[in-house]
């Protein structure tokens, strides 16, 4: 029916990745108050090796700081909501209950000490079989009501301290799945600092430096 691939089938890996090299996404993403304007920054790190106590299971979606300011690192946590033809004929959106893994994962990341942790939300809505100028609007509205409400529920857990970005990327017509045709970024509350501990900051200084051709690649990005 559709020639082109759907954007609820982009795995978070390859849209954070996506989102990093571009530009203007990655601008678009870290723009807000209190981030570095020029960032150095790394994704997928695992936290096998972080400090404080036994070793811990999982990653880091995206860990940045300013050049030099090792002792301000801001750890990413991004987790998607998907709508592909199927969620939207049956108007009820997938993945909802990785919101709730996020928020847990948000969570560690707060506890190992972070200067500054982000939980990002992003739903990718396939919205290609509405006429969203139309009278299909109120049938996209009521998915991205029940986004919203399972959204606020699962907030509930999450650490004060946490910030919240929640972001909406929709595909109105049969294009590339990352041309996004439509987007809407949201930054619910921003992450509140810590004081990161020396054994902290040392580990993240040595995960950044191991990555030294990927920072002068991202240096020069402009």
């Amino acid at each position: 029916m559709f020639e082109q691939d759907s954007i609820a089938d982009i795995h978070e890996d390859k849209l954070v990745e996506y989102l990093l090299t571009d530009p203007y996404w990655r601008q678009w993403m870290f723009g807000h108050y209190g981030i570095p304007s020029d960032p150095i920054y790394q994704d997928r790190l695992l936290l096998n090796t972080v400090p404080g106590g036994l070793p811990r299971k999982g990653d880091i979606d995206i860990l940045l700081c300013g050049k030099g300011r090792f002792e301000e690192a801001v750890a990413y946590q991004v987790k998607r909501v998907k709508v592909g033809l199927a969620q939207l004929q049956a108007r009820t959106p997938g993945k909802l209950k990785g919101i709730q893994e996020g928020v847990r994962q948000a969570n560690d990341l707060a506890d190992i000490g972070f200067w500054k942790v982000y939980l990002y939300i992003f739903a990718l809505i396939d919205a290609r079989e509405l006429n969203l100028l139309g009278d299909d609007r109120i049938h996209f509205n009521e998915i991205n009501h029940k986004i919203q409400l399972a959204i606020n529920s699962s907030l509930q857990t999450l650490q004060n301290r946490i910030g919240v970005f929640t972001v909406e990327l929709v595909q109105a017509t049969d294009s590339h799945p990352m041309t996004f045709d439509h987007s809407h970024g949201h930054l619910r509350r921003p992450g509140e600092p810590v004081t990161q501990s020396y054994e902290l900051t040392k580990w993240v200084s040595e995960q950044l430096k191991a990555h030294t051709g990927f920072l002068r690649r991202s240096a020069a990005t402009p």
